[in-house]
Formats: C-alpha cells, structure tokens, sequence
C-alpha cells in the first residue's frame, strides 16, 4: 500500500507499537498486522463484527485476533473507533 500517509488509519491494538493497523480505503477496512502484512478487506459490517467479537482475524504468523480478549490500555479511544468505522456517535455514551 503506498502513500498510506494520506489514507485515514487508526491503530486497533497497540502494545509498545501496533499490533494491528486500520486503513479506510473508500468504503473497506484494510487490516494490518505488525509485520505489515495484509490480514484482511473488510466491508463496514465486517469490520464491526471484528470490533464486537462476531467475526476474528488471523495474522501472517497464524496468530488468531479475537478483539474483546485484549484490555482497553491496548485499544484506541471507543469514540475516535466509533468516527473512524462511520458509525453514529450521537447520543453514544463513551
């Protein structure tokens, strides 16, 4: 993925550097592990079943993502990954 600069990302998991990296391309979700290995395209609903547990993700060394397992310290803010997926905010509690 060149000039990912300019494309509108967010880090899902993060522990001393991501762990797995968003990228919104149009209207999917490009997902990256740490070794910057494409892991998975995803469409909107897809990837809000990834957030709340209806879907996982496996990385490039097979290592299998299952999202609530991790602790909040390793996620972003719930309402900038609320904004980001394109999910309504208002009247959300966070």
């Amino acid at each position: 993925m060149k000039n990912r600069e300019n494309i509108s990302s967010i880090e899902l998991l993060n522990s001393e550097g991501p762990i797995l990296k968003a990228y919104k391309i149009g209207k999917e979700f490009v997902v990256q592990d740490e070794h910057k290995e494409l892991i998975g395209i995803l469409k909107k609903d897809k990837m809000i079943d990834f957030i709340y547990d209806k879907m996982s993700l496996i990385d490039s060394k097979n290592r299998l993502f299952v999202y609530g397992k991790f602790p909040g310290s390793m996620k972003p803010d719930l309402r900038k990954l609320a904004e980001f997926i394109g999910l309504d905010t208002e009247g959300m509690t966070f």
